[in-house]
């Protein structure tokens, strides 16, 4: 890898991330690759006309199986990120998410019981990357709808807002209240950038998942105006911490 990055130009990290899958490449890129890797004829013809079409629609699975395999995809972002930006609505980022509201959030979305747990797993796996030592910078921009919100009853929704509040102390995580004064916003998203590599857009619906890579697709979500609505870090967790009653 060292080699051919040296050939090319270009960072280690990208070349590792396409040799492994992480992110798609480009029709120009393979190009490139192909003649590094002096690859020539029908067999080169071929591999580029994959990669032309693969870039041309999003990437969409739908039912269990792609939902497995785009949130496998989509912890595997999040290890390689250097910067995590999500966008929710309804309720809190998965990241952020204690045990007990996950669980609550996973029944509510009438997910089978004989899966729940092998989600749980899932999540707690994916929650590892704020604990690393040198975790990606993790902007979580959150409705305040989701924390007036009763997933699971008013004892876990206590115990969740205490969590945010934890979090919010970490030097890596900024949480940002988008308040009912604000008006509408975008929909759910995560975003996540990559240092020099593009970022990536993932949209989680109930029944499939949608990985956006095309600058045009992703662009929107670069210059999403939900920033200039939310409130400070500071003032945002002043709001949480609001919320939470008072113990017994």
């Amino acid at each position: 890898m060292t080699e051919v990055a040296d050939k090319l130009a270009w960072s280690q990290s990208t070349i590792s991330r396409i040799e492994t899958g992480l992110r798609p490449a480009s029709a120009e890129e393979v190009s490139a690759l192909l003649a590094v890797y002096q690859v020539t004829g029908a067999r080169r013809d071929a591999l580029i006309g994959l990669a032309r079409d693969a870039d041309r629609p999003s990437w969409l699975e739908t039912g269990d199986a792609g939902l497995a395999c785009q949130r496998k995809t989509l912890a595997l972002y999040e290890l390689d990120a250097t910067r995590i930006v999500a966008s929710c609505v309804a309720s809190l980022p998965v990241l952020l998410q204690t045990p007990s509201y996950a669980r609550a959030s996973l029944v509510a979305a009438d997910v089978p019981a004989g899966e729940i747990e092998a989600r749980l797993e899932s999540r707690r796996e994916r929650q590892k990357v704020l604990d690393r030592k040198n975790p990606p910078k993790f902007v979580a921009y959150l409705d305040e709808g989701a924390l007036h919100r009763q997933v699971g009853g008013s004892h876990v929704m206590a115990n969740q807002l205490r969590h945010l509040v934890a979090l919010a102390r970490r030097p890596a995580v900024d949480l940002r209240v988008v308040p009912f004064t604000a008006g509408g916003h975008p929909s759910t998203h995560v975003l996540l950038e990559f240092g020099d590599d593009r970022p990536v857009v993932y949209l989680d619906q109930r029944r499939c998942g949608v990985f956006l890579h095309r600058p045009g697709d992703v662009d929107p979500y670069l210059q999403s105006t939900v920033d200039a609505k939310a409130l400070d870090p500071a003032r945002s967790v002043r709001l949480i911490e609001s919320l939470i009653p008072p113990v017994p």
